[in-house]
C-alpha cells in the first residue's frame, strides 16, 4: 500500500502533531544533541554509555566467542594501522582483551596444543603491533611469550628476530634467524634477517673499536700524567677555568707536565704560571725543568735591566731580585684515583663515574688554606713536592709581588683575611 507522504504530514499537522514552530523544532534537536546514539565515535560518549553499548554487544557470549571477536577486531585495527599508526595501539587493546578471555576458558583449552597455539598467535600479534609502534622491548617480550607457548610459531620467531636487531642484540638475532630458517626452510626472510644482523654486528663492532680507540687517545695522556704525579709524589687538583682566564692568551689549556731525559738524568718538565695580581698580568712558561731554580726563571721573565722591564710595570720595581714569591697550600682538593683524574680532566667515559666524582668537587675551606713564601734558591721539584701543595690542573702557579710595595702589603693582608696567612718560608733543600 502506497502512502502519500505530503498528505500524511498535512493531516498530522492539522491534528496538532509535530512542531508548532521552527524554534520548537530546534529546541528538540538541541535536547537530543548529546544522545549517545548519535555519537560518531566513543570520544563523544561518556563511560556509562560505552559500558551500556558493550553490554548490549557482549551479553550472552561465551569467552571463546568474545576471544574470536576481540581478535578479529584487533586484526581489523592492525590492517588500518598501515594508514594511521595509532590504530596499532587499538589493535593492542583488542589483542589484550582477547588474551583476557583466554584466561577465562576452561583449563583443558589452555593446556591443549590447539589452545596454546591460539594464545601464542595472539601474543605474536601483540609483538607485530609493538614492532610497528617501535616498542622494541615490548615486541621482544611478546614474541618470547608466544614461543614459550608454541616454539614452532614461525611468525613469532620472525618478530623476535626483528626486535633483537632493533635492540642491537645482533648475536642473538643471528641465532634467532637460524632457528626460523630451521622451522621454515622455504621462508626467504630469515636468511635476509640473518645477513642483516651479521652486517650490523660487524658495523657495530667496528664502531665500538673506533670508539674505544678514540677514548684511549683521549684518556692516555691523562693517565700518563696521573702516573707521572704518582711517581714523583706530587698531588694534582682539577683544572680551574679561572686560572685559564687569568693566563689570558697563553696555551695553558693544553699544558701538562711531562717527562724529560732518561735514566739518572730523567726530570719532569712543569708548566709554570707566574701571577702578578696587582696588574692582573701573567707570564707562562710551558716547560720548566724540575731541577731549575726559581731564581733562574725570575731572572729571565723579570730582568734587572730598566729597558727590559714589562711595559705594565708602572713603578718599575718588578725585577727578579726585588720580588717575593708565594704559592697557596690546599688550593684544591687533591685527586685521589684514576677515575677521578679522568673525570677532572674531561676524559671520563661513564656517566656514573662523572656523577660520582662531581660529588667530590669544591674548594677547601679558607681555614684549611694558607700561603708559603718560596726562597729563590728553591728548585721547582722542591716547590711541587711540598706535602700540602696541590697543583691545580698540573700547573705550578706562583704569585709574585714586589717587596716593600703597597701591593705586597695588600697581599699579606688578604692572605690573613681569607686564609691562615703566610705560614713559613720554603728554604732550599727543605721538604
Amino acid at each position: 500500500m502506497s502512502v502519500d507522504i505530503t498528505k500524511f504530514i498535512e493531516e498530522s499537522l492539522a491534528a496538532g502533531k509535530g512542531w508548532k514552530s521552527e524554534e520548537e523544532k530546534q529546541a528538540y534537536f538541541d535536547s537530543i544533541e548529546n544522545c549517545a546514539i548519535f555519537a560518531e565515535d566513543t570520544t563523544e560518549m561518556n563511560q556509562y554509555d560505552i559500558d551500556a553499548f558493550n553490554n548490549m554487544i557482549y551479553d550472552n557470549r561465551t569467552p571463546a566467542e568474545l576471544l574470536d571477536n576481540f581478535r578479529d577486531r584487533g586484526n581489523t585495527h592492525f590492517k588500518t594501522g598501515k594508514r594511521n599508526r595509532m590504530f596499532y595501539r587499538d589493535a593492542l587493546v583488542m589483542y589484550g582483551k582477547a588474551l583476557q578471555q583466554s584466561r577465562l576458558l576452561e583449563q583443558e583449552y589452555q593446556d591443549s596444543p590447539e589452545g596454546k597455539e591460539e594464545i601464542s598467535k595472539l601474543w605474536s600479534n601483540c609483538a607485530a603491533a609493538n614492532l610497528n609502534l617501535r616498542n622494541w622491548r615490548s615486541a621482544l617480550q611478546a614474541a618470547e611469550v608466544a614461543l614459550e607457548l608454541w616454539e614452532e610459531n614461525v611468525k613469532a620467531v620472525y618478530r623476535k628476530t626483528k626486535a633483537l636487531i632493533e635492540l642491537k642484540r645482533y648475536e642473538e638475532a643471528v641465532l634467532s634467524a637460524a632457528q626460523g630458517a630451521a622451522l621454515d626452510a622455504e621462508n626467504k626472510e630469515f636468511p635476509k634477517l640473518q645477513k642483516q644482523a651479521q652486517k650490523r654486528f660487524v658495523e657495530a663492532r667496528r664502531q665500538e673499536e673506533a670508539r674505544a680507540a678514540a677514548v684511549l687517545r683521549r684518556q692516555q695522556p691523562v693517565l700518563d700524567l696521573w702516573e707521572l704525579a704518582q711517581s714523583v709524589r706530587v698531588r694534582l687538583g682539577p683544572p680551574d677555568k679561572s686560572m685559564r682566564e687569568m693566563a689570558g692568551g697563553h696555551a695553558i689549556a693544553t699544558a701538562k707536565p711531562s717527562w724529560a731525559g732518561e735514566g739518572a738524568n730523567r726530570d719532569v718538565r712543569w708548566p709554570l704560571l707566574l701571577l702578578y695580581p696587582e696588574y692582573s698580568q701573567t707570564d707562562f712558561v710551558a716547560e720548566a725543568h724540575g731541577q731549575d731554580m726559581l731564581a733562574e726563571w725570575l731572572g729571565r721573565v723579570l730582568p734587572e735591566e730598566e729597558q727590559m722591564l714589562p711595559e705594565w710595570d708602572e713603578r718599575r720595581d718588578y725585577r727578579g731580585s726585588n720580588v717575593d714569591v708565594f704559592f697557596k697550600l690546599n688550593a684544591a682538593f687533591p685527586i685521589q684515583s684514576e677515575d677521578e683524574m679522568l673525570e677532572a680532566f674531561g676524559a671520563a667515559e661513564s656517566a656514573a663515574a662523572k656523577d660520582a666524582v662531581k660529588a667530590k668537587r669544591g674548594t677547601p675551606e679558607e681555614q684549611e688554606q694558607a700561603w708559603v713564601q718560596v726562597h729563590p734558591g728553591c728548585s721547582l721539584a722542591q716547590i711541587v713536592a711540598h706535602q700540602d701543595h696541590v697543583l691545580v690542573g698540573g700547573i705550578v702557579a706562583l704569585t709574585v709581588v714586589p717587596r716593600g710595595s703597597s701591593a705586597h702589603a695588600r697581599f699579606m693582608d688578604d692572605a690573613k683575611e681569607y686564609t691562615r696567612g703566610v705560614e713559613h718560608m720554603l728554604e732550599p733543600g727543605q721538604l
